[in-house]
């Protein structure tokens, strides 16, 4: 998990809360990543109740098929002041990995798929806005995926966060549904409330909820929780 502290201009804002730079930078993720079970992890009850601020990311998930259990393998990741979480996976057929690292981007830390989407988000980030940077590296990795594989990601949502916004992106492709997945199971969901908003995946309550579609990024800002709703991009960019 990772949030960002109150700063001194967002005391009294409804749905800031929290101390005042109780852990230091306002700017500086606090980040918390752990292997044990979430439900049974002393760890994660202690980050949930430290986790005060106008930012906050929870990403509770189990590994992919085939990924080492470490550390340097565990959501949320960072670069700076952005931090990233992706709830889904995709083939890595040879030449994937190298093609992406080849672009330039953030460099990884472990082993993952997550970490290539998030190279390419990093790297067009450095050229335009976080949601467009999102949606053209999503883009990117499934035009990516077709020429060295034989099949487009399996899902690509995910929570890019930086200090003055959150990104909520969602794609899923439900010809790659497994068998224990529900009709719902890469669905992501936001509610609109006074003093927050919620962006959540399937697996909680989700009355008045509203829904992030196909190939959409949702932008929530911090400094007064105003939404936006991108629309799918027409076409990768040259």
């Amino acid at each position: 998990m990772a949030w960002f502290q109150t700063d001194d201009g967002e005391q009294s804002r409804p749905g800031a809360g929290g101390s005042v730079g109780a852990l230091g930078n306002p700017r500086s993720p606090q980040i918390r990543r752990r292997l044990d079970v979430a439900r049974e992890s002393t760890a994660y009850r202690a980050a949930v109740h430290a986790a005060t601020g106008p930012l906050m990311l929870i990403h509770l998930r189990k590994a992919s098929p085939g990924s080492p259990l470490q550390i340097a393998n565990t959501h949320p990741f960072r670069e700076g002041e952005t931090v990233f979480a992706h709830n889904g996976q995709f083939d890595l057929p040879p030449g994937l990995r190298e093609a992406v690292l080849a672009r330039g981007g953030r460099t990884p830390e472990g082993t993952t798929d997550s970490e290539l989407f998030f190279s390419l988000i990093e790297l067009h980030a450095r050229d335009t806005d976080a949601a467009t940077a999102v949606q053209r590296a999503a883009a990117e990795l499934t035009a990516l995926s077709l020429e060295y594989g034989t099949r487009v990601p399996e899902a690509l949502n995910c929570l890019y966060m930086t200090p003055d916004l959150l990104v909520a992106y969602q794609q899923s492709d439900p010809a790659q549904a497994r068998p224990h997945h529900t009709a719902d199971n890469y669905s992501l969901r936001y509610r609109i409330d006074a003093d927050r908003v919620i962006v959540a995946s399937t697996g909680i309550p989700q009355t008045a909820y509203l829904e992030v579609g196909e190939g959409q990024a949702l932008v929530v800002g911090r400094s007064d929780l105003g939404v936006t709703l991108r629309p799918r991009l027409a076409e990768l960019p040259a």
